[in-house]
């Protein structure tokens, strides 16, 4: 072969390496989105799910997500819906939803800001959900958001923590034990209030 043939036939190989490459990469992010969509049916087409039991995903902390899409795999947190969705995921699709969903914007909703004073309880919420309470790094490790998630959703999962229906953080089982129905719902209603 003849120095100019074999240079074009290596720039011919490196230009269909390159091609499939890029395909692959469509095809994971197209495979992603469509794993998403599958999220949506559930936690709502533009991050605003229909039913209020069910968390807003749309722009929540990413190592939350995958942290807790793990524990539903692993079976430390229950749910027949979400283990059976996320037991055919590998580590790579898990981490690719989460930051899929991480990324998302925040969704906006209609409802007026808080105005009523905190209620005390909200102090402790922010030693580990920070000041802000839209979650992050905090002392027992990533954090959720809880600013503007559904207070239904919130009243839902401190009960459980409160009762021992879920049981993957201590912290939270001891606080929501501390606290009577009545704030669990106060503190819920305030948080859903938050923007």
């Amino acid at each position: 072969m003849g120095g100019d043939r074999e240079w074009a036939l290596i720039g011919q190989l490196f230009t269909a390496f390159v091609a499939t490459l890029l395909s692959a990469e469509r095809v994971s992010a197209a495979s992603i989105e469509t794993k998403a969509q599958l999220c949506a049916s559930c936690h709502g087409e533009h991050g605003v799910p229909s039913d209020p039991t069910v968390p807003i995903i749309w722009g929540q902390q990413a190592a939350y997500i995958q942290n807790e899409l793990n524990a539903y795999r692993n079976g430390d947190r229950e749910s027949q819906i979400m283990s059976s969705i996320v037991e055919s995921l590998s580590d790579a699709e898990i981490s690719q939803i989460a930051a899929y969903f991480g990324d998302a914007e925040w969704p906006v909703r209609s409802e007026s800001p808080p105005s009523a004073p905190a209620p005390g309880a909200i102090a402790t919420c922010q030693a580990c959900h920070n000041a802000n309470l839209a979650g992050g790094k905090g002392p027992a490790g990533i954090a959720p958001r809880l600013a503007g998630q559904f207070s239904p959703y919130l009243r839902d999962t401190m009960n459980a923590y409160a009762n021992g229906e879920r049981a993957n953080s201590a912290a939270m089982s001891t606080l929501m034990q501390s606290l009577s129905p009545e704030d669990r719902k106060t503190v819920a209603d305030y948080l859903a209030s938050m923007r």
